[in-house]
């Protein structure tokens, strides 16, 4: 059932509800107001018969019986019956009325003073009038058809009310339902027009402060993740291809032009240390590759512990400088140091290894004399560790140097594939980190801030 059926039904049958008690208490209210006015009318004729009988000598049976046949108000089926002490009739208006007295009857009258009874469609009314001299009970029945009447036609009102009420409520609960739910019909239309070939299209926010409004905000917001990871899925498809194609065509080259004619054994040991250095270049680049989708998929199963970062960045110095035996690591604390837990943070020790590796392979690579200095400064709720070296890099490529496979244009003649400083930037925000960039005339600086504890800034 849609939203719009069903608001409506709910609508509907809340409505109804509502009406339904207002028209019952209604009719229940006019229905005692009928009934008590009636055997008020009975109890009062009653008592005026009784006391003009028994008070006044000169009114006897036949004369009360002509006063009452002139009375105006006269009820439907109307008897007025009188009892003496030893039940015996004494007086009567209507000898062939539809309800009969019984002795018990006459006795709960007396015992009472004043009872109310039911016989099919009369309502009797006995009171007990007594005087020094005489004690009487005064019988009054009759058919309310005129109060009936009402009740009846009251009933026959309320009853088509309540279908028209029903009606206009259910019109008018859909048409308000369409109305507030037309944004959302709207953001439907809007949504079944995107695919992946314009997935920069934005969603139209109708009003941004309703639910809806909220709602298509946050549609557009998805969009913005969705459309970020096709950007990098293609652009991670396309360097990936390009940087693998190459060192497979240059080895593929190499062993098709050492085939094509016996060759010396030196030749032939040159070849296989060219076709070696670049398999391993190929290895290097699939480890940093799993490095990047292992980071990726980590970040809610990733184990923290509390290490020292001075280590890490003296293991991954180290790591660094067994492999190129002409890099520098300079490490310094900008900061004094007043107790060693102001280097103990939490953190996964082989990512931050990683990442520390990458940013002084980095500065060592670019740098003129293959250095970089390490700066440590302590804050009050984060360690702020920066890298310096002299390697120069246009202003305007600085933010793009977090970008997978982005090289700039200065580092063409400099091996490597673009990898390592995303690499660094995703294992930096796994630890609620923070990095960033910047130029300083011939020295770049790449500012690393970690917080203490894993989430907290």
């Amino acid at each position: 059932m849609q939203i719009r059926a069903k608001l409506t039904l709910q609508f509907t049958l809340l409505v109804s509800v509502i009406v339904l008690v207002i028209f019952i208490v209604i009719y229940g209210l006019r229905y005692n107001y009928v009934k008590e006015e009636f055997y008020n009318r009975l109890t009062q004729k009653a008592s005026t018969s009784a006391k003009l009988l028994v008070t006044f000598n000169e009114v006897n049976s036949k004369l009360l019986k002509k006063i009452n046949q002139n009375n105006r108000d006269v009820l439907y089926r109307e008897n007025l019956i009188i009892y003496d002490y030893e039940n015996l009739k004494v007086y009567s208006t209507n000898d062939t009325s539809g309800f009969k007295i019984s002795s018990e009857m006459l006795n709960q009258v007396r015992k009472e003073r004043i009872s109310r009874f039911t016989q099919g469609d009369f309502k009797i009314v006995g009171i007990l009038y007594r005087d020094r001299f005489n004690r009487v009970v005064t019988i009054a029945g009759a058919v309310d058809s005129s109060g009936e009447r009402d009740l009846k036609n009251l009933q026959n009102t309320m009853f088509g009310l309540f279908f028209i009420v029903i009606a206009v409520v259910a019109v008018t609960g859909w048409y308000f339902s369409v109305r507030a739910l037309s944004p959302i019909s709207e953001v439907i239309k809007q949504v079944k027009t995107i695919y992946p070939q314009n997935v920069n299209q934005r969603l139209t926010i109708q009003n941004p402060k309703d639910e809806i409004g909220q709602l298509t905000a946050t549609f557009n917001e998805l969009l913005e993740r969705i459309g970020e990871v096709f950007r990098l899925q293609n652009l991670f498809v396309s360097n990936v291809s390009h940087e693998m194609k190459n060192p497979l065509m240059k080895i593929g080259s190499q062993i098709d032009v050492t085939l094509l004619k016996s060759r010396s054994e030196e030749q032939y040991l040159t070849t296989l240390l060219s076709v070696r250095q670049d398999i391993r270049e190929l290895g290097q680049l699939s480890n940093t590759l799993l490095e990047l989708a292992k980071v990726s998929d980590l970040n809610h199963s990733l184990m923290y512990d509390e290490v020292r970062l001075d280590e890490i960045i003296w293991e991954a110095g180290d790591l660094l400088l067994q492999a190129e035996k002409d890099y520098q690591v300079q490490v310094n604390f900008t900061s004094e140091l007043e107790e060693d837990t102001q280097l103990v943070i939490q953190g996964n020790a082989q990512l931050l290894k990683t990442a520390f590796v990458n940013l002084l392979e980095n500065g060592c690579k670019f740098s003129e004399n293959h250095s970089v200095k390490v700066c440590i400064r302590f804050l009050e709720n984060q360690i702020e560790v920066q890298f310096e070296n002299t390697g120069a890099m246009p202003q305007k490529e600085i933010a793009l140097v977090f970008e997978p496979f982005y090289r700039s244009q200065n580092t063409a003649n400099i091996k490597g594939y673009g990898v390592g400083l995303s690499l660094v930037n995703r294992i930096v925000k796994l630890h609620g980190g923070s990095i960033n960039a910047h130029t300083n005339g011939n020295t770049t600086f790449f500012t690393l801030l970690l917080p203490y504890s894993v989430g907290h800034k």
